[in-house]
Parts: C-alpha cells; sequence; structure tokens
C-alpha cells in the first residue's frame, strides 16, 4: 500500500501547495481510497502534480464534519463519478468555532442534497466499517482518558442554541498491514490516546506500528502534551508521520521524546507499507 500526503498545512517540494486541511490516498492493489479532501484549494491541483488520477478513487473516508477535511468534496465529486462516501452520521451537524469575539461556521460547507446531485453515495454509520480488505473505520471512540476533552471552543448548533461539540464524528482509519496496525488520523479530537485504546480493543491488542496525521495538540497546554508523551510511549509505536493540527510546538516537544520515529509530514510525502 501507498499513503500520498495530497492536502496539508505544509509543503516543501516543487510545483506543490499547501494550505490549512488535510486529505490523504491510500493506494492498494485493487483500489484507491481517498481519506478527507481539505478545503478543497490544493487537492486537484496536488493530485495533478503528483501524476495522482483521483477519477479512479472508489471511495471517499471523511474523518469528522470540519471544513478543512471536506471542503474538497465539491471539486473531487467533479471528477470521481459515483464516489461512495463513508463517515459519521453527524458530519452534517452544523459546527461553529467561536471566542470572545466572533462565532464562526466551521462545519462542512455544502448539503447532503447537493452533494448526491453530484453523485455522492453516503455510507455512516456510528459503528465500525469495513472500507477494503485490512482497511476500517474506527466508528465512535469512547472517551475515558481524562485530560483528552475536546475544545470549549468547538460548537455545534443543537435546541436552537450553540452547544458544546463532543465531536462523535470524530473517526480514524485502521488498516493492517505486514509492519503491524497503521492508524490515519484527520484531527483525532476523540484524543490519540482515547483512539489508540480503541483500536487495540478492535484489534485485540495487536501491535501498532505507525500513527498518520493530525492529533490535534495544537492549542494543548504544556502539561497535555507531557500525558500525551507519557501515553504514548507506552504503546511502543515504531513511526510517527505527522502533521496538520498536532502544531509545532507539540512537534518539537514529540521530536524531543522519540527522535527520528518522529517524521514531518507535509505535502507530497510518500509511505509504503
Amino acid at each position: 500500500m501507498r499513503i500520498t500526503t495530497l492536502a496539508e498545512n505544509m509543503v516543501s517540494k516543487h510545483d506543490l501547495l499547501g494550505e490549512h486541511g488535510l486529505s490523504f490516498i491510500l493506494e492498494t492493489d485493487d483500489e484507491i481510497i481517498l481519506f478527507d479532501t481539505g478545503q478543497g484549494y490544493t487537492i486537484l491541483h496536488n493530485a495533478q502534480k503528483l501524476g495522482i488520477d483521483l477519477s479512479k478513487v472508489q471511495k471517499i473516508v471523511l474523518s469528522h464534519g470540519h471544513y478543512d477535511h471536506t471542503g474538497g468534496l465539491m471539486g473531487v465529486l467533479g471528477v470521481i463519478k459515483d464516489a461512495n462516501i463513508f463517515g459519521h452520521p453527524d458530519i452534517f451537524d452544523m459546527k461553529y468555532s467561536k471566542d470572545d469575539k466572533k462565532i464562526r461556521y466551521i462545519g462542512l460547507p455544502f448539503t447532503r442534497e447537493d452533494l448526491e446531485s453530484k453523485g455522492a453515495k453516503f455510507n455512516l454509520s456510528r459503528n465500525s466499517i469495513q472500507i477494503a480488505a485490512g482497511i476500517w473505520t474506527t466508528g465512535e471512540i469512547k472517551r475515558q482518558i481524562d485530560f483528552e476533552v475536546s475544545s470549549d471552543r468547538l460548537c455545534v448548533m443543537g435546541n436552537d442554541r450553540l452547544e458544546k461539540d463532543s465531536l462523535m464524528d470524530d473517526l480514524s482509519l485502521v488498516i493492517n498491514s505486514q509492519k503491524g496496525v497503521v492508524v490515519v488520523l484527520g484531527c483525532c479530537h476523540s484524543g490519540i490516546i482515547n483512539t489508540l485504546l480503541h483500536i487495540q480493543k478492535m484489534t485485540d491488542n495487536a501491535p501498532i506500528s505507525m500513527l498518520i496525521g493530525g492529533i490535534h495538540l495544537v492549542d494543548a497546554t504544556d502539561e497535555k502534551i507531557d500525558k500525551t508523551i507519557r501515553f504514548l510511549s507506552d504503546f511502543d509505536i515504531k513511526k510517527l508521520a505527522l502533521c496538520h493540527c498536532t502544531g509545532m510546538k507539540a512537534m518539537m516537544r514529540l521530536y524531543q521524546a522519540f527522535g527520528d520515529k518522529l517524521m514531518f509530514n507535509s505535502v507530497g510525502t510518500l509511505i509504503e507499507l
């Protein structure tokens, strides 16, 4: 399997573009799967420059309903015909970010009806879904680690008022590979430790060899980063190919803790399993 980063915050290769968002393309011997679509400004450009034919994608997985992971859907559906889209039922919730100064809509920027009119076929479930041979979604992830709580800034419209978003739509991909279990993450709003504990239960404690994606420590306190590192150390993960919402401060701290096990995963990065 080959996993290529199509959209990400940073870029270090000629002719590619970066944006605040995330998208990966997974290529197996049998099919091509798109995981998230970024904001939509760069995915088509980067795919073309990387020689990736998006028209051959059969399935799309959405990690959650935020704009920086779903904004490229409409553009992608102009290339992919009759796409099967997998995710959680809450991806269409009206999601917002708020602080003392403003409230901003950050949810999926298209309606389900508009997407279905372009050929999208949704398969939404709160439970784990098998996407392909050896590849599953996590489904909803139980919150059990006390320091991994969602931000008060992230809200959802419910009962005609803004409420804290529990982000139960957040999911990841679990891949059985020859190197062990590989986890592909969107933003990991569920918490990376909560997610890994959930995956251990799914896989009967199979070794987790690699993490790929974002673990949302961008606004984490030093204390939370320290606790995350301590818990991560217990999993003995061989490679952490992190990016997007992980945050530069957390990346520096993770590098201090894990050394060359940490890889800066920017646009164009290719990982072969």
